[in-house]
């Protein structure tokens, strides 16, 4: 309350009214005052020793004064606008909701206390200028005029909220978007020759469509007397810091937002403005005002001085973020930003672009590879169904060579028992056995035997399945003895029947056989059946044995090269390899390969650095008895066949750029300020 005689006007803060209103009068009670810390409820008016009154809520009243009502306006018409609802009032007028009725709308028209000649020339030059201003961040001015010695100034209606009551539960991001678009309406002012000089939370209003507008611009002009300040501090206000210090031509601005060169008297611009802004910024991000002060020369020698407070230990703002506010917090408006423009393009500056573009490429790089594997796998997948038919057919084409084989032997050995020589081979028993004759008479007969076997003519039994270059023939009698073996005509009769599957077909006592041994078989060697130097690799033995009674027996033998069976049954580059009952292969497939592979399956097997698919069969003989292994493998070129390791290479970069990815991202949100204040 003023001091009887008193010619200032000044309106207490009274933070947290506007909550208690709907949301259409809280944003209009906010025009209502200059500063926006006047009181917003329908107010009474004090009488003062001039007769004009001073705004203040109820409870805020610091003075016992008798109240008496000023008589209701609503009804008046000024000009074309007809006073509906008062909205509320502040140090320097009423603001009321209007109808004009020209172009039939509402608005929010402000009316003067007092006539004041000076202040209502400002008032209509100033207005005259905001009316230029065009920007959807500055609320409109419509109309200014004096009639009948009030004057009023025609504003845009907003719905709303003021941005002090709309930034209560805001997010960070949230806070500095609305600033950024609060702060594009004071470019658009300062290009019209207009300093705001009280740019704070209560002077922007946000309506309910989220559009951000600034409201009354150039309403103070000078530094506060003295007297007015001394005023204020005994009026029992909570702090000088709250009080609106907007006059009809002595004051500037609201101290807890004002400028060293406000409280200095010095010279007012747009870096005013800068500092005014950066002050509400703070105030918003860290729910504290960055100077502190219990009365007015305290706060002054804080702004001054360039005294900030600390920010809060549990505060998220970021650093970039702080550091632009206090750039704009600077005492020489020189250190400040050059610009409101400038201001606004590092704070609105995307620093958090880098860590999403981070995030994208990461993302998209891990995307690649995923792709990548999953046309490795798409691919791989097609390779190696081509892969097992390809196994399938060729492990049918072996059985039927096996078989071809099989059957070639047969008509062979049927063609050689019709050779005379073989009926005596069939016929000849050891008569001293019998304790009829001579063992050495029996050696004999043996021996012309011999010599019929080794001149008789083989060539048709080679030639037959055109295998003479590779086919060993051979002759053994009932007890196993050889007789002859087209390897080595002169071998001795060895004992045949040290061999397990020799002696087999002996007990079986007729039928045929197959199998595999390794030529340089130790006990094979010693018999003499292969000849004195065998060839290395794997023999593929065919037998018949034939019994014209319990002791007419004999064994006929023809041995091939088993790799020879591989020309036959090999359909494309398929790598072919036969491994004998122990583990010996013969082929193409590498040998740590077969030992790195199943016994009977498929695989997928690595060798030095080379994938390959691979198969095994088992080969079977006469009676689908399993006389060894089919080895098959074919190399894996699909797409990721570019190094070792490539898809093991591949799958951990995926992962390690999708962790990229994720943290980056996360980064970039904590940046933009997700975290609610």
């Amino acid at each position: 309350m003023l001091a009887r005689g008193a010619t200032h006007e000044v309106a207490l803060d009274t933070l947290g009214d506007t909550e208690k209103r709907p949301p259409s009068i809280a944003m209009l009670e906010t025009v209502a005052s200059d500063a926006g810390l006047g009181s917003t409820r329908s107010p009474d008016l004090i009488e003062t020793a001039d007769g004009m009154g001073e705004t203040l809520a109820p409870e805020e009243s610091v003075t016992k004064a008798v109240r008496i009502r000023a008589p209701s306006q609503l009804g008046r018409k000024l000009g074309r606008y007809t006073l509906v609802e008062r909205l509320g009032a502040g140090a320097m007028g009423v603001v009321y909701r209007a109808e004009d009725s020209e172009l039939g709308r509402d608005v929010a028209l402000k009316q003067l206390h007092r006539p004041d000649e000076a202040l209502t020339t400002r008032l209509i030059r100033e207005a005259r200028l905001m009316a230029q201003v065009n920007h959807p961040n500055v609320v409109a001015v419509y109309d200014v005029g004096v009639i009948d010695d009030a004057t009023y100034i025609a504003m845009e209606l907003v719905t709303g909220a003021s941005l002090r009551t709309w930034q209560q539960t805001r997010s960070i991001r949230e806070i500095v978007e609305a600033y950024l678009a609060a702060g594009r309406g004071l470019p658009a002012a300062h290009a019209a020759g207009l300093v705001h000089r009280d740019f704070k939370p209560d002077n922007v209003l946000v309506g309910q469509d989220g559009r951000v507008r600034v409201t009354d611009f150039g309403l103070a002009a000078s530094r506060p007397d003295q007297d007015l300040i001394a005023t204020v501090q005994s009026s029992g206000a909570r702090s000088i810091a709250d009080v609106n210090l907007t006059t009809s031509g002595s004051v500037l601005g609201t101290p807890a937002y004002m400028a060293p060169e406000q409280f200095l008297g010095g010279n007012v611009d747009a870096r005013t403005d800068q500092f005014n802004f950066c002050v509400a910024l703070y105030e918003a991000l860290y729910s504290q005002r960055p100077f502190s002060g219990k009365n007015f020369d305290e706060l002054s020698d804080s702004v001054c001085e360039g005294k900030i407070q600390p920010p809060p230990a549990a505060s998220r703002v970021s650093g970039a973020i702080r550091a632009i506010i206090l750039r704009g917090l600077s005492v020489k408006p020189g250190d400040r930003f050059p610009t409101m423009d400038h201001l606004l393009a590092e704070l609105g500056r995307d620093r958090a672009k880098p860590w999403r573009r981070t995030s994208i490429a990461a993302a998209a790089l891990a995307g690649v590879l995923a792709l990548g594997l999953g046309a490795d796998l798409a691919v791989r997948s097609r390779v190696v169904g081509s892969i097992r038919q390809s196994f399938t057919a060729t492990a049918k084409q072996a059985d039927r060579a096996v078989r071809l084989l099989t059957d070639q032997f047969d008509a062979i050995s049927n063609l050689v028992y019709l050779f005379p020589v073989m009926g005596d081979v069939s016929a000849h028993h050891d008569q001293a056995d019998f304790g009829l004759g001579d063992p050495a008479d029996d050696s004999k007969d043996l021996d012309e035997i011999h010599e019929r076997l080794v001149s008789a003519d083989w060539r048709l039994a080679r030639d037959f399945g055109g295998r003479e270059h590779q086919s060993i023939l051979a002759v053994a009698d009932y007890k196993a003895r050889l007789l002859y073996t087209s390897a080595d005509p002169s071998a001795p009769r060895t004992d045949l029947s040290v061999l397990p599957w020799v002696k087999q077909a002996l007990d079986a006592g007729s039928g045929n056989s197959t199998i595999l041994v390794r030529y340089d078989d130790p006990q094979l060697v010693a018999t003499r059946l292969l000849g004195p130097r065998p060839p290395s690799g794997v023999a593929m033995v065919f037998a018949r044995t034939r019994s014209l009674g319990e002791a007419a027996k004999t064994q006929f033998f023809q041995i091939v090269e088993a790799r020879g069976l591989l020309d036959q049954i090999r359909l494309d580059d398929t790598l072919l390899s036969i491994v004998a009952p122990d583990g010996t292969p013969v082929g193409d497939v590498p040998e740590p390969l077969v030992a790195a592979g199943p016994r009977i399956g498929q695989a997928e097997i690595t060798l030095d650095g080379v994938v390959y698919e691979l198969e095994a069969r088992p080969l079977a003989g006469p009676g689908t008895t399993e006389i060894g292994r089919l080895v098959m493998a074919q190399r894996m070129d699909g797409v990721l066949s570019l190094f070792p390791n490539a898809r093991l290479v591949f799958v951990l970069g995926m992962l390690a750029m999708l962790g990229l990815a994720v943290g980056t991202a996360v980064r970039a949100r904590r940046i933009m300020g997700t975290v609610s204040t």
